[in-house]
Order: structure tokens, then sequence, then C-alpha cells
């Protein structure tokens, strides 16, 4: 049975339990004594994988870059538009999330409670009142500190730029030990990953339960279905400025564009994996978009790694859904450290079904979300992630391919060629 049958069916008697525990105090009791724990220990994975992944993968994409030596103008090119269309889609799902606030107005009292600890939470945890106290935040003072905290991710992937920068700076042959070892511990850390994206059914029935056994009433579920409109709302439009985003920059006609990469939309939206797309993405950009190969070999597996618009966007809006919910005033350098966060985060975010929940722990500690209110969170984000997931990834690919044809096209082949 695929995961996503299995996490479906865990979200069904997850509700179910709960809302028969939630009819009597011995319910609730047996919910939170025996159930809630193993959702605890879900949440206790999470955040234990979340920094090493980061720094591995993120290490891993760049140190995959030093193709730059022969086709810097290529990789730069690349990397550029790659982050342009991350921040676009990071900076449009905290326009959409703010604008209709999906997660405001619920006053019932069990949020209120949840709510009550967060006064003494500095929503600036990484950003104090300098004006360039942010950058100098940014550089960790001691490295196994900012790899001990989870709040303190953009120091964690300062060292991992540094460290990958200094690494393509040596010798070839001195890389390659380093580089070895970084590419076996990357799979080790997927490897993990897919372990505990396997438990995540049960994980998703026991948080499901205790949601509901604790909390039993509807106007979450309200909000949730707010949630799930304003990000697929978001995706929706993604999609549809990727074509006229190469319309503009590349004269590809729309009609080509979305009738070439359709097949790669299709398989991504039922594997919900780039990676497992990326030899239908290829093909399609070659086939079917006029890109010559060595671009698209290029390009494409890069952006399956460090190109997630999509999961970027879900960061972003569940992100400030959460504290909408709570009550957790967000201010501006807060949420332009979600943009910058969430950006970054992508790039060491697994190609893999639902890896960017273990991003989205990242960017919650990254603004000093409540450490006590992140099962909370995680819970209803989980609630409806597996189909989320996969119009998602369409939109991952979906970027691929756009940033393909605008790197791929004539006439940045003949700026290319003269260079």
């Amino acid at each position: 049975m695929g995961i996503h049958w299995k996490v479906l069916i865990g979200i069904i008697l997850g509700l179910i339990i709960g809302f028969i525990a939630g009819l009597s105090d011995l319910g609730v009791s047996i919910i939170v004594d025996y159930i809630k724990p193993i959702g605890t220990i879900f949440i206790k994975s999470l955040k234990l994988i979340a920094v090493p992944l980061v720094f591995v993968s993120l290490t891993k994409g760049i140190l995959e870059l030093k193709d730059l030596k022969k086709l810097s103008f290529l990789g730069t090119k690349t990397i550029i538009w790659y982050l342009t269309t991350t921040v676009i889609a990071v900076v449009l799902g905290l326009f959409l999330v703010n604008i209709f606030q999906p997660g405001a107005g619920l006053e019932f009292e069990a949020l209120k409670n949840l709510s009550s600890s967060t006064s003494t939470i500095d929503p600036t945890k990484i950003v104090q009142k300098g004006p360039l106290d942010f950058f100098v935040n940014l550089v960790p003072d001691n490295l196994f500190s900012a790899l001990s905290d989870n709040g303190r991710l953009l120091q964690v992937i300062f060292f991992s730029v540094l460290f990958s920068i200094a690494l393509l700076m040596i010798p070839e042959n001195d890389q390659k030990p380093v580089t070895r070892f970084i590419d076996s511990l990357n799979k080790v850390m997927l490897k993990i990953v897919d372990i505990i994206i396997a438990a995540s059914p049960y994980a998703v029935f026991a948080l499901m339960a205790t949601l509901l056994a604790e909390i039993n009433d509807p106007a979450i579920f309200k909000a949730l279905l707010g949630y799930s409109v304003v990000l697929l709302f978001g995706l929706i439009l993604m999609i549809m400025l990727y074509p006229i985003f190469a319309k503009i920059i590349t004269g590809m006609p729309i009609k080509k564009f979305i009738k070439g990469i359709l097949p790669a939309q299709l398989v991504a939206l039922t594997t919900s994996s780039s990676m497992a797309t990326l030899p239908v993405t290829m093909e399609c950009v070659v086939d079917n978009l006029g890109i010559e190969d060595e671009v698209a070999s290029f390009v494409c597996p890069i952006g399956a790694t460090v190109n997630m618009d999509g999961t970027s966007m879900m960061q972003g809006i569940a992100t400030v859904f959460v504290c909408q919910i709570i009550g957790f005033d967000l201010s501006l350098m807060s949420q332009l450290t979600i943009v910058l966060t969430a950006t970054l985060a992508s790039i060491g975010s697994a190609a893999a079904p639902s890896a960017g929940i273990i991003m989205l722990v990242m960017v919650l500690e990254s603004i000093g979300f409540p450490a006590d209110k992140l099962p909370f969170a995680l819970t209803i984000i989980l609630a409806v992630d597996r189909p989320l997931d996969m119009v998602r990834t369409v939109v991952n690919i979906s970027g691929d391919s756009f940033v393909c044809v605008v790197v791929g096209s004539k006439k940045q082949n003949k700026l290319i060629t003269k260079s």
C-alpha cells in the first residue's frame, strides 16, 4: 500500500478515535498517556534530523556546482534564477496568507490556552533591534552551539555555504575524500528521512487523535480548510506564472510550454517526488521544449535538489497560518526572516514526498515559535499535507522546467558560447 494511503487511513482513524475519546475524561486520559507520546516521538525525530540534513544536503548541492569551473556563466545564471523563483514563491505565499488570514479569528477556549505562554517568547529570536544585527547574528561564534540549536538554522546555513565554497577552492584531489564522505552521509540522512516518513501514518494517527481529543471544536477544521484553499490558490498561481514568464523572457509560446511539461507534471502529481520525476522532466524539456541536452543535464538535476518553489511557499504560508491560530505576532523582520529561511532551507530539502515538513520545523523555530506549540502546529499541517504535497511537487518541477527554458534559450546559449 502506498504511503499516501497509509497516511490517509491514519488521519481517518485518528479523527474517529480522537472524537470518541474526547467524549469522556477517561478517553482523553488514555489518548494523552498512551497515544500522544507516539506523535511526540515523531516530532522529536523531525527535529533531530533537520539540522544535519540541511548541512549535508546544502553542502552536497553546492559541491555539485563544481562544473562552474567550465560553465561559470551557466551555473551562476541557473542558481540566480532558482533563487529568484523561490523568493517569488515565498513572497507570494506570505502576501496571500496575510491578506486572507485563514488562521485568524479563532476565539475558542482551547486555543486561548494554547497561546497563553507566547507572550514570554521573543518573536525576533535571531533578529535584534540594531539595523545590521541580523547580519551579525548570521555568523555563529560557535559552530557546535549553532548545530545544537534548531532555532539557529541561518547560522548553520552560513557555515555550510562557507565550508562548501572553501572546499571547492582547494585542489580537486584534496576535495575527493571530503566529497565522498558528504555524498555517503547525504545518503544516510535521506535513508533516515525515509524511515521517519515511513512512520508518519502512525504518527499522524496519534497526532490527529490527540488534537481531536484535546481540542474538540470544528473551528480549527474550518481554519484548516482555509489554509488549504489559500495554499492551493498560491500554487496554482505559480503554475500559471511560469509559462507567462517564459513567454516574456524567452519568447516561447505559452501553449508550447504548458503542453510540453504536462507529462512531467502528471508524473509529479502521482509520485510527489521531484527526484523521481527528474527523468521525465529532462525528457520533456529536451524533446518537447527544444532545450539542448547539455543544458538540461546540468540544470534539471540541480533543480531537483535545490529548487523547491512549492515547498518554500508552503513553509511561508504554514508558518504564518499557525502563528495566526495561536495569536503569535510576527513583525516585518520576522516575516523577512521567513523569506530568507524558507528560501535557503529549500536547498536542503530532500526531493522526496513530505520532506518539506522537516524544513518547516526549522522555519518555525527560526522565528522563535513556541517549542511547546510545535506539536500542535505540525499536527494541523500534517492533516492535509499529503494531497497538498502532490500539487507542491508539480510546482517544483514546473519551476525546474522554467529555469531550464530560460537558461537554455538560444539567446543565452549564444552568450555562453561567446564567453
